[in-house]
């Protein structure tokens, strides 16, 4: 019969139990950082277009997220405000023609007028569009001869370069309906020919775009030497579709003047090709080379702080603060540009200041537990109070 094992002795019992207070250590810090890395698996899988930096074309083929209103209830019921002169169509008083109508017989006794004498009229006003047709023009270079036997032919328009030619009103409805109403080629030659009677082809739609950047080349240069001597401009990217492959729109603008670019590149490499970010930055990591000097864009940072209220771990004290900070800021700025000024005056600009701090104050701002692998964020100072605003020059 075999003898049963002696019992461990204390010092194997201390070993073994050291053993798993290490291992459960282990385990439990290992269960913290699965934990961070879920939650932020979970909130990149829950980002979009309304609370993050992302475009909207990243949202894909889903149905888009509802926009969330930042904006606190006003009270004011739906529809015109009072006041508001509103756009009703009005009568002028000068029509491009009048139209009589007289009536044929009484309505009463049912007798003919044919002499009855008017005693005044209603009017009623129709605004329409005539027929539009292409107007033809015919510019003939007369030849004369001289006593010397030479023949001497007229100078033609600049813009008559050729026996048939479409005028500048032409071109520029083709531009205005290419750049801005953004119409394909294709539906741009179908619509010339449906409003204006004008059939033209895709090829002449491409070679009138092509002959009107060429003439703009000065004017984007004077555009973007303004950019880049401008104190703030606003800047940004979203993702575009050119001959069926991703491309970026670029985009910086003043309240005078907007450029835009588009790029295969969304980052560095654009930016350098059109010259114009050397001293400006934005949220997008492209944006910092450029300088010392940051603007966050207030958009983005609104989105971003959304994310934080719909983040279950954090307390959402602080990023509903900031949100109320920037719209403020956002309203103060727009009302500033309405008036025609380039600048808050200066009580508005401290009694601002001092609401954003007290509201920096108010709340501390929320700790984030990056995940395993990447670098954390430095966390904000908590040992005082910001006092000065954030910049609003991406709102």
């Amino acid at each position: 019969m075999t003898a049963a094992p002696p019992p461990p002795s204390y010092e194997e019992l201390a070993s073994l139990v050291a053993v798993q207070a290490a291992m459960i250590e282990r385990l439990e810090a290992w269960i913290v950082e699965q934990d961070a890395e879920i939650a932020e698996l979970k909130r990149r899988l829950a980002a979009n277009s309304t609370n993050s930096s992302r475009p909207p074309s990243s949202d894909g083929l889903a149905k888009k997220p509802t926009p969330k209103s930042l904006r606190k209830a006003t009270g004011r019921k739906p529809g015109r405000a009072k006041g508001d002169p509103g756009g009703r169509l009005e009568q002028v008083t000068d029509p491009d023609r009048i139209v009589d109508h007289h009536p044929e017989a009484c309505g009463g006794c049912g007798n003919d007028l044919p002499n009855a004498v008017s005693s005044g009229f209603r009017a009623r006003q129709v605004f329409d569009l005539p027929e539009i047709t292409p107007e033809v023009t015919e510019h003939r270079l007369h030849q004369t001869v001289c006593g010397c036997g030479h023949t001497t032919t007229a100078t033609a328009p600049d813009l008559v370069t050729a026996a048939v030619v479409y005028g500048p009103g032409v071109r520029a409805a083709i531009a205005y309906l290419s750049a801005y109403q953004h119409l394909p080629a294709k539906r741009l030659a179908e619509a010339m020919a449906s409003l204006f009677n004008l059939p033209i082809s895709t090829g002449t739609v491409l070679s009138v775009l092509a002959r009107a950047h060429d003439g703009l080349g000065d004017f984007e240069t004077q555009v973007k030497a303004h950019l880049a001597a401008a104190p703030v401009a606003h800047a940004d990217e979203c993702g575009v579709r050119v001959a069926g492959r991703l491309h970026w729109l670029h985009v910086m603008c003043t309240h005078l003047v907007t450029f835009y670019g588009i790029h295969a590149q969304r980052g560095r490499v654009a930016m350098d090709d059109f010259a114009i970010l050397p001293a400006f930055t934005d949220a997008l990591a492209s944006y910092t080379i450029y300088g010392d000097t940051r603007a966050l864009c207030g958009a983005h940072v609104q989105r971003e702080l959304i994310a934080v209220t719909e983040d279950a771990r954090r307390d959402p004290a602080w990023a509903k603060a900031m949100i109320d900070v920037l719209i403020e800021a956002k309203d103060a700025v727009a009302e500033v540009a309405a008036a025609g000024q380039s600048a808050l005056a200066p009580h508005t600009l401290t009694g601002f200041q001092d609401r954003y701090g007290r509201r920096c104050c108010a709340a501390s701002p929320p700790t984030r537990t990056p995940a395993r692998g990447r670098n954390p964020r430095p966390e904000p100072s908590r040992s005082g109070c910001v006092t000065a605003p954030p910049s609003t020059s991406g709102t």
